[in-house]
């Protein structure tokens, strides 16, 4: 298995092709010819995640967030990239592509809240960009919740982190919910269009909250980590049933990289 091999695999499953114009998915750094035993799983590429895969002797990191976002106009020690090459270890990014693919991570979002919320079965895309692509999702609730309550299953959802919410007019009685993973605020019109009484999303700044607000819609904020980082699990999912014989390690350095204050 090589990491050409790894990425023909996460290519048939979620096309580098479908990506956004601004992203930058795809093998960013590494040999494609480069024999690979070890992958290991991550959110971000970060300077913990790299020592990890040093130390447990990762030829190959698939994450999600591209480890090269801008040019690099220097590449020094103070850059991931640096260990990286001067390591030998390979990096797979599989962004938005995975993102707005069918069966991507935002179904795979939906699945979880499924288990934590009266989900009606059928499940319709959030945002409709094309034949191959498709953003968040929506869903229908058995029966209503109010914004407090909602959001107190999403804190067990998500493994009791905190989050941010701010009500809406259909606050005390949400009969249908859209979500999309990562930085989603901006889809608040998607939403109302697609008959939602509320968004469930991450990473929402000042000027989307004010959005929300003039809009007198409810709002979630569940963090750009917590709603992302089922990603490792998805990619788990596909290498498990398409290379069973690597192995795959789930990232334990790959945490948040900061803590709610109390």
């Amino acid at each position: 298995m090589t990491i050409q091999d790894i990425y023909r695999i996460l290519d048939a499953y979620a096309p580098f092709s479908l990506q956004e114009s601004y992203d930058n998915s795809g093998l960013l750094t590494g040999n494609p010819e480069q024999e690979v035993r070890t992958v290991l799983l991550t959110l971000d590429i970060t300077m913990p995640v790299i020592e990890e895969a040093i130390q447990k002797g990762a030829e190959l990191i698939l994450a999600h967030h591209p480890v090269i976002w801008t040019p690099l106009r220097s590449i020094t020690p103070a850059h991931p990239v640096w260990h990286l090459v001067r390591h030998n270890i390979g990096a797979i990014c599989s962004h938005t592509c995975f993102d707005i693919a069918r069966g991507g991570l935002n179904d795979a979002f939906g699945q979880l809240l499924r288990k934590y919320l009266p989900m009606q079965e059928k499940t319709d895309p959030l945002a409709v960009l094309d034949s191959e692509r498709v953003l968040g999702g929506c869903a229908g609730l058995t029966k209503p919740l109010d914004a407090g309550t909602l959001a107190e299953n999403l804190k067990e959802a998500l493994g009791g982190s905190s989050l941010r919410y701010m009500p809406g007019n259909n606050a005390e009685a949400i009969r249908r919910i859209a979500w999309c993973t990562g930085s989603g605020g901006d889809l608040i019109s998607d939403a109302i269009r697609a008959g939602a009484d509320a968004l469930i999303t991450g990473d929402c700044k000042h000027s989307i909250w004010a959005e929300a607000q003039n809009c007198n819609f409810t709002l979630f904020d569940c963090g750009h980590f917590e709603t992302e980082v089922i990603i490792v699990e998805a990619f788990r999912r596909i290498l498990e049933k398409s290379a069973p014989e690597l192995n795959i390690l789930d990232s334990e350095a790959g945490t948040k990289p900061f803590f709610h204050t109390i």
